[in-house]
């Protein structure tokens, strides 16, 4: 009995010793090349490259891919970490991801992506390319996080990282860029790689946000659609068609809508507290239409009316009213601009196949185009519940 506990006891310890031991297969931090964010940019075809000297025949166009590297923060002497640069860009020419990857270690120590924080493409390169080819690599590599942030920018891609005034890294910046969300109602939600699997597979459009550069920063400015059958850029939405498709969908999470008081004609600000929408799909025979409830509460936060008194319940009336009218108007704006383009990207698609999944079956595999002739009608209401903590107006 107790040689059978003096086994176990020295099995424990052994075991222990290699539990201790740490992870013999790590390096250094400082011998890897941690990619922070990758831009694709479309290069005009070349007749002569040096990077690919052996190739006899050339695609129609070329990718150039920008990665974005960060450096590891080394220390002073006195202990506090040094003031240089946070981060180097280096750029690859070729049409394969997986060739570029493998050709970074010929000029470079070995890049690690699973730090990997942001993919923008520009709306150039995909025209010419499908998104699905684009991050194919990506998609498969084990290295690569299903969390990575996708971006279209209509400018060069490679611009946004750029060295910023701010001096922080641009890769990193983004993602904080997407908390503003709670103070705007101008940008979409951010766009996972995980998120965009399911529209790629089911061929559906979607929009993913705009990055443009701006003197010394860069901003989210609107959104880029991709269209499902070719899966290439469709075209662009404004910040006001932004603003009208968040409206459709219910994703706002704040904001503001400037509005136009009546009688005097001032204006005054609407904050958004809470917003709702319902999609109703509707089917007679073969006909589809779709009608909209979208519904907020909020605040009176600003007020230019100098001849009305903020509190009197006619005044809000009035005010709600004007609200009520200006999101009908981006609602329609957006839906026109969709039927335009014809893409769908407002998830009626989405409450038609709930709703009316046979009539989906007929027309899911060119829904796009079908949208493009279905009437859409909107009903909305706004509920003015506080006028802020001072009744004080211009007067």
């Amino acid at each position: 009995m107790k040689s059978w506990k003096r086994c176990l006891r020295y099995t424990c310890m052994i075991t222990c010793c290699f539990l201790l031991a740490g992870c013999w297969s790590s390096s250094p931090i400082e011998e890897r090349n941690l990619e922070a964010g990758i831009a694709l940019d479309a290069e005009p075809q070349k007749t002569e490259t040096s990077v690919r000297e052996t190739r006899q025949q050339h695609p129609k166009y070329q990718i150039r891919r920008t990665v974005q590297f960060v450096l590891p923060e080394e220390g002073s002497s006195s202990g506090s970490p040094s003031q240089g640069n946070k981060f180097y860009n280096e750029e690859e020419l070729g049409d394969s991801i997986m060739e570029m990857t493998r050709e970074s270690y010929l000029s470079n120590q070995s890049p690690a992506g699973f730090h990997l924080k942001t993919i923008i493409i520009s709306s150039e390169l995909l025209q010419k390319v499908p998104l699905q080819e684009l991050l194919d690599f990506y998609l498969a590599d084990n290295d690569i996080r299903l969390s990575i942030l996708l971006l279209t920018s209509t400018g060069t891609a490679s611009d946004v990282f750029k060295e910023m005034s701010s001096g922080k890294t641009p890769a990193f910046m983004l993602k904080d860029l997407f908390d503003n969300r709670s103070h705007t109602n101008r940008l979409v939600k951010p766009v996972t790689l995980a998120k965009v699997i399911g529209p790629l597979k089911s061929r559906s459009s979607f929009v993913l946000p705009n990055v443009i550069r701006i003197r010394d920063g860069i901003t989210l400015f609107g959104a880029g659609v991709i269209r499902g059958n070719t899966q290439k850029y469709a075209g662009y939405l404004s910040k006001m068609d932004v603003e009208g498709l968040q409206w459709i969908t219910g994703d706002l999470t704040g904001g503001i809508v400037k509005g136009t008081d009546s009688r005097s004609q001032r204006d005054f600000v609407y904050e958004i507290k809470s917003a709702k929408s319902n999609i109703q799909a509707h089917v007679n025979k073969n006909d589809i239409s779709f009608h909209v409830k979208i519904s907020s509460v909020g605040r009176l936060s600003e007020s230019f009316v100098s001849d009305a008194n903020k509190m009197k319940d006619q005044t809000l009336h009035e005010e709600a009213d004007a609200v009520q009218d200006k999101i009908k108007e981006l609602a329609q704006q957006t839906v026109s601009k969709m039927k335009k383009m014809r893409v769908e990207v407002a998830h009626m698609g989405q409450a038609l196949r709930i709703q009316h999944p046979d009539m989906w079956e007929q027309v899911k595999d060119h829904w796009d185009q079908v949208f493009a002739t279905v009437p859409v009608t909107f009903e909305v209401k706004v509920d003015i519940e506080d006028f802020g903590a001072s009744t004080m107006t211009t007067n």
